[in-house]
């Protein structure tokens, strides 16, 4: 951290940003102006992007948009749309989605987020809409995985070669990040229950930084920590920023992490 409050403690060291590993995804908060800065003035250094989830994006004023990615770029902070106007953009045609990226471009946001769960893509439009964002200077995080949406999941169900041959291919054709849905692997599941098996069959072809794993529960986000190290890419909500920098530290948040990361 730049000027931390106590500058003594041995705190294990984290890179500086811009970083390509050990990003922390944060759910910007639905409540903007004022709290944003006073956010990001005490925790920008820990913050990689903030994501505008939902259609917030597309249901905030111009103005209050225009604001809050200024105070994002004062900070080093990049921003990233949510999946959801994209699918609102998709059902408009091939003409809508290309004026939402050149929008994109004119507001100055740095990434967007395209589901292939949220709705039904073929492969080659998908890819084609990769290179599209890419080229407009966009970065794409691609989400994957295997529900969406509150849905049950059963394990015959699961396709887990497809999702590895889809990640394949979105990185092949410029995604910059690969995003694992937690919804039916950790999410709404009980811990018992906790899919591992499926997610290191899923994200250990990658390399650790083609990825984004999503993890609130902070037993989770440190079960990432322990299997993948502190460099591991997680989505988080702006609520659990602290725990998962503890996480990333090495003092919690659970207490089988406390005094186990150490980096060399």
């Amino acid at each position: 951290m730049k000027n931390p409050a106590f500058s003594c403690l041995p705190f294990l060291k984290r890179e500086r940003k811009p970083r390509n590993k050990g990003i922390n995804y944060v759910r910007a908060p639905v409540m903007v102006g004022q709290c944003i800065n006073d956010y990001l003035d005490a925790y920008s250094d820990l913050v990689d992007i903030f994501k505008l989830s939902g259609k917030q994006a597309a249901m905030m004023s111009q103005s209050s948009l225009v604001e809050f990615i200024s105070t994002c770029k004062e900070y080093e902070v990049l921003v990233a749309i949510g999946n959801p106007v994209m699918d609102v953009a998709l059902g408009g045609g091939n003409n809508v989605v290309n004026e939402f990226l050149d929008d994109l471009v004119k507001y100055e946001v740095d990434i967007i987020e395209i589901s292939s769960i949220a709705r039904s893509i073929d492969d080659d439009d998908m890819c084609r809409l990769i290179e599209s964002a890419s080229k407009r200077g966009l970065k794409v995080i691609n989400e994957i995985g295997v529900a969406f949406a509150h849905s049950e999941v059963f394990e015959k169900n699961i396709f887990v070669e497809r999702l590895k041959q889809q990640s394949k291919r979105f990185i092949e054709a410029g995604s910059w990040k690969i995003l694992l849905e937690s919804e039916g692997l950790t999410e709404n599941i009980d811990e018992k229950d906790h899919r591992w098996h499926i997610i290191d069959k899923v994200i250990s072809p990658l390399n650790l930084d083609q990825f984004m794993v999503e993890a609130d529960d902070q037993d989770v986000l440190s079960k990432y920590i322990e299997i993948y190290g502190p460099n591991v890419n997680m989505m988080i909500d702006h609520t659990r920023l602290l725990k998962m920098e503890d996480a990333r530290i090495g003092y919690g948040p659970s207490q089988f992490l406390w005094g186990k990361v150490v980096r060399y």
